[in-house]
């Protein structure tokens, strides 16, 4: 007579049930069969679905702007062209996140080669379109924030801005920006001391740092007391 303790095994021929679709994955699913489709029916859903991703990003990574929409803009002709290449409905994030880096990283380059940096007259428009924050102090210490981090070598602002403050994993980020994961590491260690060191030589910058540290937990020493300041 069997054991009825021990439970049957399961048929070889069943497969493991996989585990349901998280509402991101199942949108995403859907979008991607949609391209798939053809016609142009997705790229509303698209638009949707992914403009406060590419916002949020290209806002994080080049400060408050006045010609945010135009990026944007930008980000989406190149996807709504571009997107019958994803290959996989797990893909589609990363190919937005993608795109909108490159956007941001040819926007950088175009500042640098044009010296596209203004002092008091931009700081005075900017301050009226920093978004989503109530503390005065904090505006203000995002806006020299920002204009620090245009001082850093392109790539290693786009690793900073999407690890630090985009809390992308590294793995993530390397897949976004191209890059092997050591080159990755190796950029953010760069952009964090370079940082830190421009921190501590603003005073506004420090002391904002030191406040938001008494009332926070500390950071990770990977991810570096700035990231508090956003």
């Amino acid at each position: 007579m069997r054991d009825l303790s021990t439970p049957n095994p399961r048929p070889a021929h069943l497969k493991p049930v996989p585990p349901p679709l998280s509402l991101g994955d199942s949108a995403d699913a859907r979008l991607f069969s949609m391209i798939q489709e053809g016609g142009t029916a997705w790229q509303r859903l698209a638009y949707d679905q992914y403009f406060p991703l590419v916002k949020g990003l290209i806002i994080r990574s080049l400060g408050p702007m006045a010609d945010a929409e135009d990026l944007i803009a930008d980000v989406f002709v190149g996807f709504f062209e571009s997107a019958s290449n994803i290959r996989s409905p797990t893909r589609v994030r990363s190919y937005v996140v993608s795109i909108t880096m490159n956007v941001v990283r040819r926007e950088l380059r175009r500042r640098r080669r044009r010296r596209f940096f203004s002092l008091v007259e931009e700081e005075k428009r900017a301050v009226d379109r920093v978004p989503s924050t109530d503390d005065p102090k904090a505006k203000v210490a995002l806006l020299h924030l920002s204009r620090i981090l245009s001082t850093l070598n392109p790539d290693d602002h786009l690793v900073f801005a999407l690890h630090v403050l985009e809390d992308m994993n590294l793995e993530d980020v390397a897949q976004a920006l191209d890059m092997s994961l050591s080159t990755v590491k190796r950029r953010l260690r760069r952009a964090n001391e370079r940082l830190l060191r421009r921190v501590s030589q603003n005073p506004l910058l420090s002391d904002y740092v030191r406040d938001k540290g008494e009332r926070d937990e500390a950071l990770s020493a990977e991810d570096g007391p700035l990231k508090e300041v956003l």
